[in-house]
């Protein structure tokens, strides 16, 4: 079991907000849908319970619920329309504003209900009790919506004593600010624990598509794009490069698989830097890899996979004096072919004396 401490905590918080705006909607993406379901059951659960306060509003009110029956049962309306409504949502944002949406409505259905009471001092209580609603609540949003939906709740408490009158307003106030205080610093903890777990979760899924040694993708994340289709993007257009090491297995023999492993090393860590951040590079097996290089003619794929290999060819910072051959090719549409076409490619390129970049623009897939 983990051991926290407050500088775990803190360690926690740093990297959270290092992440960038895009890696934080994924955070947030994933936290509500691993809790959502669970959080749309108990705001369903609540909406239906309210109406039990016509027992209380029975008692309070001299044997009779006509004066709240039509305020309590108000949140019937808004009850169907978030069950038809939040599973149409996919955003956690939307989802977000739906829950406290209709948490608040609870409350006002509630705050109409008081007005209706011959004795109103029993609200705080009411009140408090909805604090378990906003703790629900927190599971799938993001602590500055639970923020938001406070400050609305707390709205509503002081809007309404201008009608209802509260006789122990500072009473609802002071039982009801610690419970926000104290959600709310639970909220951020929660928040920071399911960041954890999204880490672990991220870790877990890159290791399944990464290459331990060459630190690329493997051959996991080539069959995950093509299976998402995430092949095709905004891109006009699509270049791949296949490429090896040239006489590989001479390394392997003359110097050990050692050896082999720290050119493949060194071969990974090269074009994992010289790519652009919208390219893949995978290791296809062996010594080959791809490369997919969106928004890229074949023409300029090809000036990219020629720079590659000079930097390989030339570096002294390679463990071995080695080389590489590839192919390039335009990507059609059909993947399977086009990775035919750039293997082909690089056949032809170990023919014509290795060490080369093939490229022809009417070899095509």
């Amino acid at each position: 079991m983990k051991n926290y401490n407050v500088l775990h905590i803190l360690e926690l918080y740093h990297i959270y907000k290092g992440m960038d705006c895009q890696e934080r909607r994924d955070f947030y993406q994933k936290k509500c849908d691993y809790y959502q379901f669970f959080v749309r059951l108990i705001l369903i659960l609540s909406g239906i319970a309210s109406l039990s306060y016509l027992v209380s509003d029975y008692q309070l009110n001299g044997n009779t619920i006509m004066p709240t029956l039509i305020p309590r049962t108000s949140i019937l309306i808004p009850l169907v329309l978030y069950i038809l409504l939040e599973p149409k949502a996919k955003s956690y944002k939307t989802k977000a504003f739906l829950n406290y949406l209709f948490l608040n409505l609870i409350v006002f259905a509630t705050i109409w209900s008081v007005y209706h009471l011959e004795i109103k001092t029993h609200f705080s209580e009411g009140a408090t009790i909805l604090n378990f609603i906003f703790l629900i609540c927190c599971l799938s949003a993001r602590p500055c919506f639970g923020l938001m939906g406070y400050g609305v709740f707390f709205a509503e408490i002081l809007l309404s004593h201008q009608v209802n009158h509260y006789e122990n307003l500072d009473v609802i106030i002071s039982l009801n600010v610690p419970c926000c205080v104290g959600i709310m610093f639970v909220h951020c903890i929660l928040n920071l624990g399911e960041f954890e777990r999204y880490l672990t979760a991220r870790k877990l899924q890159l290791a399944l598509i990464t290459d331990p040694l060459t630190t690329v993708y493997n051959r996991h994340r080539m069959n995950q794009l093509i299976r998402d289709n995430q092949i095709i993007s905004d891109e006009s257009q699509i270049s791949l490069i296949m490429l090896d090491i040239d006489y590989f297995k001479a390394v392997n023999d003359t110097h050990g698989h050692y050896a082999g492993d720290q050119v493949l090393h060194f071969l990974g860590a090269t074009l994992m830097q010289e790519i652009p951040k919208s390219g893949t590079v995978i290791r296809f097996g062996g010594e080959e890899f791809v490369i997919i290089l969106p928004g890229y003619p074949a023409k300029q794929a090809y000036e990219q996979a020629e720079a590659i290999r000079q930097k390989v060819a030339t570096s002294k910072e390679s463990p071995w004096g080695f080389h590489i051959s590839a192919g390039v090719v335009q990507y059609n549409g059909d993947f399977e072919k086009s990775l035919q076409a750039a293997d082909h490619a690089l056949y032809h390129a170990k023919e014509s004396g290795r060490n080369r970049v093939f490229w022809d623009c009417e070899f095509q897939a």
